[in-house]
């Protein structure tokens, strides 16, 4: 007796391999048995019958950190197949945290996580993710630790290279981490204090995350002007340190870098060739989503939120000369134009309508001449608690990266406001646009990339792929209707076509509805 057998589908493995007929029987939170069953019996019997029959998928890259305590159903992710999802991304973990710290963490990183109403009660990563299986969520939940949260959490927002004694503290943070349920480390190194970090510093703690069989997941110093010399830093690590390297949301900004994807190809498979784990994610979409406040140069941002705030005030023609005038850092508006940035979320009532607007479009509402004034504004009004979408890439960079077999596919949203539609339309959109409207990838070859690549990287031996004995999360979708409906002036739309969700043997997406049932738990390393 089986709790369900999902019947008459074309099963995808998620290896990559050819689909092929059968049945997936389930017992408990496992699959139980393949092949084609007869109609053993079973509790419930889910027709699949013109339908795919997949692992669910995993998004590798998400900022749902702090969210998931608001919508632990987790709606935008698993209306779109989306089973389990990794947080911790760009150094910015929400642990571990001191008390003292937490105002000032939390102010830093709001344009990016959101800053929700909630407690935060944890204190140690272990405590973070304790908190997340008391909630009870609909998906399943890993972490990264940060390696910019680590920095904070022993030097604050401190310019500096570390010393030796600070090094080792932190080489132990992370290894606490990794202790307590951490699946690798991140870095964003275009965002203070990940930015600060010497590649010395970084190679020290990512040799203690090796020896846990962690891996290092990295926001490259830049992917615009800087993008083939942050390429090499990136590389140049996994080589010292061993580590398997990920480069996240890999792409080319700003007009005059597109088609450099061919070259950082290239760089990665003779890395590769050279016995380095090195592979790359990437979200679907030509625009790039982030918090408003990277636009300000980095050592704005070394003595903390609330003086950037105050700087931002009273400071602002020497930040404005800079940001015209300064190259030595990833400059989003001189990149890519204050035309091409567009407010996706802000905290206050007040500046609801600048959301969905460009920054040249709210420098005209305001009645301001220079852009410029009217982003430090709104960040000061807000105190920083803004996300961004750019425009910024070429279509060709994304499918040549896309077809690229180290690739797995993430959203990276952010969730707040009036986000990027990745947040609610990635999966689908790989599946309906690039595969069967554009043929860029195989179907097969898609799934893959959003299962068992994911969860090789990740160390998720139990999920990614259909097999007996592993966990019984499993996407049902349609391949001739499913597709992202969600676009950039309406971006809260859930996508056709995925049809049933299974997440630890349990239907939490019925016929394309949320059942409400929150089987999902932390997935942790150790």
């Amino acid at each position: 007796m089986y709790d369900i057998v999902i019947e008459n589908g074309r099963l995808i493995t998620g290896t990559g391999n050819p689909w092929f007929f059968g049945d997936v029987a389930l017992v408990g939170d496992k699959i139980a048995r393949i092949g084609r069953l007869g109609g053993a019996p079973a509790g419930r019997r889910i027709d699949a019958a013109g339908c795919y029959v997949s692992p669910g998928f995993i998004d590798g890259h998400s900022h749902s950190d702090l969210f998931i305590f608001v919508d632990p159903k987790a709606e935008p992710k698993v209306m779109q197949g989306v089973t389990t999802e990794n947080v911790g991304m760009d150094g910015m973990s929400v642990a571990p945290i001191e008390e003292k710290d937490i105002a000032d963490w939390r102010q830093h990183i709001s344009g990016l996580a959101g800053d929700p109403p909630i407690d935060w009660k944890w204190r140690s990563f272990a405590g973070y993710l304790d908190a997340i299986d008391e909630l009870r969520t609909s998906d399943n939940i890993s972490s990264y630790v940060g390696l910019g949260t680590i920095r904070f959490k022993l030097m604050g927002m401190s310019d500096r290279a570390a010393t030796a004694q600070e090094v080792k503290a932190m080489s132990s943070l992370a290894a606490q981490a990794m202790e307590e349920g951490a699946r690798g480390v991140s870095s964003g190194l275009i965002y203070p204090p990940s930015q600060y970090q010497t590649l010395e510093e970084v190679v020290a703690i990512c040799e203690v995350a090796r020896d846990y069989d962690g891996i290092y997941d990295v926001h490259l110093r830049s992917e615009g002007d800087g993008l083939i010399a942050g390429m090499e830093e990136v590389i140049d690590m996994g080589r010292r340190s061993g580590i398997p390297i990920v480069v996240t949301h890999h792409k080319a900004m700003g007009k005059r870098n597109w088609g450099l994807s061919e070259q950082t190809l290239r760089m990665v498979d003779e890395a590769r060739s050279q016995g380095l784990d090195v592979t790359l994610e990437q979200y679907p979409y030509a625009a790039a989503s982030t918090m408003l406040h990277a636009v300000i140069p980095p050592w704005y941002h070394r003595h903390g939120p609330r003086k950037l705030v105050d700087d931002l005030k009273n400071d602002r023609e020497k930040i404005k000369k800079d940001i015209r005038e300064r190259t030595d850092w990833e400059n989003w508006a001189s990149g890519n134009g204050w035309e091409n940035i567009v407010i996706s979320s802000v905290q206050s009532e007040k500046n609801k309508p600048c959301e969905g607007k460009s920054v040249v479009e709210i420098a005209a509402m305001r009645g301001q001449d220079d852009p410029s004034d009217a982003a430090l504004d709104l960040l000061a009004e807000e105190e920083l608690h803004v996300g961004m979408v750019v425009f910024c890439m070429d279509e060709e960079d994304v499918t040549r990266i896309m077809a690229h077999p180290t690739v797995s596919i993430i959203s990276d949203g952010l969730l707040g406001g009036k986000p990027h539609p990745r947040v609610y339309g990635t999966f689908p959109r790989v599946l309906g646009h690039y595969v069967r409207e554009q043929g860029v990838l195989g179907l097969e070859e898609a799934v893959r990339k959003m299962t068992s690549a994911p969860a090789q990287k990740l160390r998720m031996r139990s999920k990614g792929v259909l097999g007996a004995g592993l966990d019984a999360d499993v996407t049902v979708f349609r391949a001739e209707t499913v597709i992202d409906r969600a676009t950039y002036d309406d971006p809260r739309q859930y996508s056709p076509g995925i049809e049933w969700v299974i997440v630890n043997g349990e239907v939490v997406v019925d016929k394309g509805v949320h059942t409400g049932a929150r089987p999902g738990r932390t997935v942790r390393a150790r």
